[in-house]
């Protein structure tokens, strides 16, 4: 019997080839009608291989220096080809493509076939030209992804919400994220860029974007009409911005918010913690009674008859008042609060609150908001 005819063949450690799969694997859906989509294209040119994946929103291309034996592409399962390759740990992998697209794995210690699809099949990446290129510092801007992502809505009926807004002005930075129950507002006042936009970047893209970038230097970010590209180490991202207005931020938080706390971060989280434990598993409410020099906390399951009550010492400046909010989202808040110490201004208790660390990174306003829940 002949063998069928091989088109690519290749070597490679398996720890490197591992790392650039792990840089793409993000980027494949985990449910679409197109089948392809599941796939990763590799290609290879000498001894240059290229991984792409995409979801036809989001493409990541990666590139890997391997022992290229003859050059040729592929299409392969993607969950399939990073599961087995991440059980040959330690071993070199000797890839080879045949005229019937399958993708077969050779080892010391085994032989492994997977069954791919002609690269032909595979969507090609996005044309970029005219595109307007801004740096941005890689530490800050992890900073920034890390403390915004949280609060995007998942609601795909405000489709505005679902990714992060970002303000590029010449002397300044603003990224908002808000999911009407919890508002997020970064502005380094030290950012500079020769041109300005406003564009909306999905959270999966924000994502990938995070788990790849460096750990110093800068990321350059190409901005086209309704798309970025995003150049990584060894990896290009590509994403489409979502269309849409963002809704005017600064309306909903508040000016004039005069009652002011501060308490202990620690302290504060642990004890909305335990509070939860006894709170309504549907609204997650618990209850704050401010006065001047304590907190008390109290959350109640009706239903269930689960009650818990307890007191942090705190400095509050105002009336005292009683406020409602749901645990989890205040406590996505907290995590996010760095200083011994956390900052509340308050209004009433039918308005929204604005939580602050008490000492600010130097050029940056970092303000989050958080909307009360009815007292029940």
């Amino acid at each position: 019997m002949i063998s069928p005819r091989k088109t690519m063949r290749f070597r490679v450690a398996q720890d490197r080839i591992l790392e650039a799969l792990n840089r793409v694997a993000p980027t494949v859906p985990t449910k679409s009608t197109l089948p392809i989509l599941s796939n990763m294209l590799f290609n290879l040119e000498g001894n240059m291989l290229r991984i792409v994946a995409t979801d036809l929103e989001v493409s990541v291309v990666t590139e890997l220096e391997v022992d290229g034996e003859r050059d040729g592409s592929v299409t392969a399962p993607a969950k399939k080809i990073q599961d087995i390759v991440r059980e040959l740990e330690g071993l070199v992998l000797t890839c080879d493509v045949d005229e019937n697209n399958h993708l077969h794995l050779e080892t010391e210690i085994g032989q492994y076939q997977l069954l791919g699809s002609s690269a032909q099949e595979f969507p090609a990446l996005p044309e970029f030209e005219g595109a307007t290129t801004i740096s941005f510092g890689a530490e800050k801007f992890l900073s920034i992804i890390t403390r915004t992502v949280f609060a995007v809505s998942r609601d795909e009926l405000r489709p505005a919400l679902t990714g992060v807004f970002f303000q590029i002005r010449s002397h300044e930075l603003r990224a908002v994220a808000t999911d009407g129950h919890r508002l997020v507002r970064i502005i380094d006042q030290k950012f500079e860029s020769e041109s300005e936009h406003e564009l909306i970047i999905p959270v999966k893209a924000l994502d990938i974007i995070r788990r790849n970038l460096p750990e110093a230097g800068d990321v350059e970010f190409a901005i086209g009409e309704n798309q970025i590209q995003v150049k990584l180490p060894d990896t290009i991202l590509y994403s489409r911005l979502i269309e849409g207005r963002y809704p005017h931020y600064e309306s909903v938080i508040p000016s004039e918010n005069n009652n002011r706390m501060f308490v202990s971060t620690d302290q504060l989280v642990r004890s909305l913690k335990r509070a939860q434990i006894f709170a309504n598993p549907i609204n997650r409410q618990v209850v704050l009674n401010l006065e001047t020099d304590k907190v008390e906390i109290t959350a109640e399951d009706i239903e269930l008859g689960g009650k818990g009550r307890e007191q942090i010492a705190a400095k509050y400046e105002g009336e005292p008042q009683t406020i409602g909010y749901n645990a989890s989202y205040l406590l996505d808040l907290l995590k996010h609060i760095t200083t011994e110490d956390v900052r509340f201004d308050l209004g009433g208790s039918k308005q929204a609150g604005i939580v602050k660390p008490t000492i600010e990174n130097e050029g940056e306003d970092f303000l989050m908001l958080i909307m009360p829940v009815r007292l029940s």
